[in-house]
């Protein structure tokens, strides 16, 4: 039976340890990764340092409850050899056996608590790992890179740039003696009124896949670690509002959301993993078995670390009602593997947890074992440095060559999507320019943002400023606040346009970076995607003046541009752009460079029209609205350049291997140089089940000079082709696909019928389109055995051994069951065509006599015969020292 611990601040003393964490009744203290002012994060930082010091030298005087250890709590210093877990030549796992035993339940404790990363325990020299937010560069600093949100960096479809942003932030982390980030975000932004868009890389699978792998391996590659969020299903809120769950099902979930998440396990390896504060099937994310067990660690193989999001165990008290205090919480979290908990439950009711029987001290070693593996792995053992992080401005910081990736991204990130009448770009020699808007002269940086130092951040009045010729007059005018309702800035800035050859128009969100009340950010989900306050008002009446309005936006998700893109001849996406924003703003608006960057969400005509996605399912009747068309104002993939460009040679060649090389000419048709964004989209025409119209498969970024033809070549696996059939087996079956090649994808057809038939480009200008077949069927064929003991006793554990292999032509996940009379076990694994996996259950049987084992994989059975004896010497303890095994059953 539960006991029900009260809900105050506690002091808990146990094994003669003091443990006090200063929390007040009635009062939650705000997580740090929720506060987004970095005064009051590095005071909340300092503070920290203090109260931790004070924490550990009460951990190091107590013991380990078991009792059986006399070198726990004793320092290192007095042992008379020193202990073999500092001996950097033994292996990894020899080293944490042998420190393990040595830790007191607090420091466990300790180990387990998010407080700026993991604190070390000096005692023992064990070192401290510290982490930051990255999501757009160094966030806990003074003067680091800012560089633009990622929604941006999915906007230039360019991985090896992302790579470098990766890069570059791991260096400069590490210069401040930070070794792990909470970046990137992987979840899909499949509602845009989600305030989280900009954080993500959009609404793709394939596009966020590919950007995160290459943001990690950037990352990573500097011996750092990337802890990916927000595992998982965490971008596709019910109505927008974060954390509301939608319902996702299994099948959506494995097609969607877990796609890039995948990809940063089993491709880039990211080393940590942030549990969402979503739920799934009913459960917490941070609570899921199936989420954090079954599949992160059992089919994908993930071996890294798990981070709670802040406060996410509370949250199954204090907003999710799942459990009736914080220590039935932290034996959720415990059990499925949460490693590391920011937020109070750990610091508060863990010590309780294991206190009041409801769960073990060994019930915590593997959680600490994987957050100290991660601290050996990075060599921090051998190579600890300080245990505090500098807030302050370093030398590696923002240099000329990190400030030219941040005004790069910024520049193939904006994305043109009007130009009509070819008004940009605009000449440098122009009379007079009226830059007008409550953007215009404000940097919008988004959330997580490092604190800028003097001059590093870059409007777009400065950028304009220093691109146009000594005799530009430059006109200024905010005109109105960007959520007030007041106009009576207005009349100031009709009259800048008046007096203006041109206007740039600068509207947008306000960022939580920015002060004042955020319109988009974590927890600022909006009702509708109106560009807020009376800014619309502004561009009609700017409109009306008659002169030349380039409309730019400053925003962290989609606006609904209706009127805009009626009525507007120039508009500019710039999304929160970054430290060179103004820059790079100016850049494209003034032609020393071309507009190339691309969608990486839908934008619709009206917010009725969501969730709106390109890769939408085949309807049972309609499509449309009686008052409104479903298609969206600007399609996923969509922007335009100063030049044009055509499609042609289509080709696509299936090989032996089930692959598909698939290839299409690009040619710059304009008059100036320009990059390209070819995009290959795939139709699988006819399936057993509903799937998408059609789905992106590929991207290349390429550059080409006026005149000039390029092929660009894309490989198709059989697994990118494959889906989930009725039965949840991967397979693709034999049948005609069709490829979209072209700088967006496709429009969809008119009407209600055969949309997988029908899709195709017809324009050359935007791409071209084709078929191919497959004649034969891929699917994974799962065959085993079973090896048993020759002798099973009652009540003692023994080892039920399978072996699996894959003896079919696709990748697909074992599902091994392990049955006596009921369920005994379970475990999940990929295997990819010829390739064998073993797996050993530890399962006992409680009768005596002949019983039948039989293991079962998808539709396929075998069944073994044992005979289970009286053992030897009754006992009815566990054999010592063997731990009690996931899915350990008793029959």
């Amino acid at each position: 039976m539960f006991k029900k611990s009260s809900l105050l601040g506690r002091h808990f003393k146990f094994a003669g340890i003091i443990l006090g964490f200063g929390f007040y009744a009635g009062v939650h203290a705000e997580c740090p990764c929720e506060t987004q002012d970095q005064t009051s994060l590095r005071v909340a930082y300092e503070n920290s340092v203090a109260e931790q010091s004070r924490l550990l030298a009460d951990a190091a005087g107590g013991s380990s409850s078991s009792g059986d250890n006399s070198s726990a709590g004793a320092d290192v210093s007095s042992f008379s050899n020193p202990p073999k877990y500092l001996d950097p030549t033994l292996p990894v796992e020899e080293r944490i056996d042998d420190l393990l035993p040595r830790m007191t339940l607090a420091e466990k404790v300790v180990q387990l608590c998010d407080d700026w990363g993991s604190k070390g325990i000096p005692r023992l020299k064990v070192p401290a790992m510290l982490k930051t937010e990255g999501l757009h560069g160094q966030s806990y600093s003074t003067g680091a890179t800012i560089f633009p949100m990622p929604i941006e960096m999915a906007s230039t479809f360019d991985t090896n740039l992302i790579y470098q942003v990766g890069e570059t932030t791991a260096v400069e982390a590490k210069a401040a003696n930070l070794r792990a980030t909470w970046a990137p975000v992987l979840n899909l932004a499949r509602d845009a009124r989600w305030g989280r868009v900009e954080e993500t890389y959009g609404e793709d699978p394939w596009l966020a896949s590919r950007m995160g792998v290459a943001w990690i391996e950037g990352f990573q590659g500097q011996d750092m670690i990337a802890v990916v969020k927000h595992f998982a299903g965490h971008g596709e809120p019910l109505g927008g509002r974060d954390s509301n769950d939608v319902g996702l099902s299994e099948r959506t979930l494995r097609e969607t959301e877990l796609i890039p998440f995948r990809a940063a396990v089993e491709e880039a390896h990211a080393g940590g993993i942030m549990a969402a504060y979503s739920t799934w099937e009913g459960t917490p994310d941070n609570a899921s078995i199936e989420l954090l067990q079954n599949i992160l660690r059992e089919e994908w193989g993930f071996d890294g670390f798990v981070v709670s999001d802040c406060g996410g165990p509370e949250n199954f008290l204090n907003k999710q009602s799942t459990v009736t205090n914080l220590e039935q919480a932290c034996q959720l979290a415990i059990r499925v593997g949460v490693d590391n908990e920011c937020g109070d439950a750990f610091k508060k009711d863990l010590v309780a947890a294991v206190h009041d029987g409801l769960l073990k001290e060994s019930d915590l070693d593997p959680n600490v074992r994987r957050i100290l593996r991660a601290k050996f792995k990075l060599g921090l053992f051998e190579n600890p440095g300080s245990p505090n992080m500098v807030w302050d401005k370093l030398p590696v910081y923002d240099t000329p060559e990190h400030r030219a990736i941040a005004r790069e991204v910024a520049v193939e990130g904006f994305v043109l999507l009007k130009n009509a009448r070819h008004l940009l770009p605009l000449s440098k020699d122009i009379k007079t320019i009226a830059v007008i808007g409550p953007n215009a002269d404000i940097a919008q940086t988004g959330d997580y943002s490092a604190k800028a130092s003097d001059g590093q951040l870059v409007t777009v009045l400065q950028g304009v400023k220093s691109h146009v010729s000594t005799g530009t007059k430059v006109l200024f005018a905010r005109g109105c606040d960007i959520l007030s309702q007041d106009t009576s800035g207005f009349a100031e800035a009709i009259d800048a346009a008046r007096q203006a050859d041109a206007v740039i128009l600068v509207v947008g969100d306000n960022s939580g970076s920015s002060g004042g009340k955020a319109t988009t950010g974590e927890n600022n989900d909006g009702a509708t995607l109106e560009i807020p306050g009376v800014q619309r008002e502004l561009i009609k009446q700017i409109q009306a003046t008659g002169k030349p309005v380039v409309l730019v936006l400053v925003n962290g998700k989609p606006f609904t541009l209706a009127w805009e893109a009626e009525n507007i001849p120039a508009i500019l996406e710039t999304w929160y752009p970054g430290e060179a924003g103004g820059d790079a703003t100016a850049d494209l608006i003034f032609g020393d460079r071309n507009p190339s960057g691309r969608l990486p969400i839908t934008f619709p005509r009206n917010v009725g029209q969501l969730p709106l996605r390109y890769d939408y399912l085949p309807s049972g009747r309609g499509y449309n609205y009686y008052d409104l068309p479903f298609t969206p104002q600007y399609r996923f993939g969509y922007g335009l350049s100063y030049t044009t460009f055509k499609y042609s040679n289509l080709a696509a060649q299936v090989n032996d291997d089930g692959s598909v090389t698939v290839s299409a000419d690009v040619e710059n048709t304009g008059d100036r140089d320009g990059d390209e964004v070819a995009q290959l989209y795939v139709t699988d025409v006819y399936t057993s089940v509903i799937t998408p119209v059609i789905e992106q498969k590929g991207f290349r970024r390429v550059s080409l000079k006026k005149g000039e033809k390029q092929s660009v070549t894309f490989n198709l696996t059989p697994y990118q082709l494959s889906f989930l059939n009725a039965g949840m087996a991967r397979v693709v079956e034999p049948g005609r696909f069709r490829i979209h090649v072209g700088g967006v994808s496709p429009e969809p057809p008119a009407g209600s019928d055969h949309h997988k038939e029908l899709i195709a480009f017809r324009d050359s200008a935007q791409g071209v389109s084709g078929d191919f077949a497959i004649t034969q069927k891929y699917q994974a064929d799962f065959v085993y055995t079973v090896s048993l003991p020759d002798t099973i006793h009652k009540d003692e554990v023994f080892p039920a051994t399978v072996t699996v292999k894959n003896q079919g032509n696709l990748l697909d996940v074992a599902d091994v069951k392990l049955y006596g009379n009921t369920l005994l076990a379970t475990h999940r694994f990929e295997i990819a065509p010829g390739e064998t996996r073993i797996y050993t259950f530890k399962v006992t049987l409680a009768k005596t006599g002949p019983q039948t084992l039989t293991t079962i994989i998808g539709e396929k059975a075998v069944a073994n015969l044992v005979q289970v004896s009286e053992p030897a010497v009754k006992s009815h303890v566990r054999p010592g020292g063997l731990p009690k095994p996931v899915g350990l059953a008793r029959n």
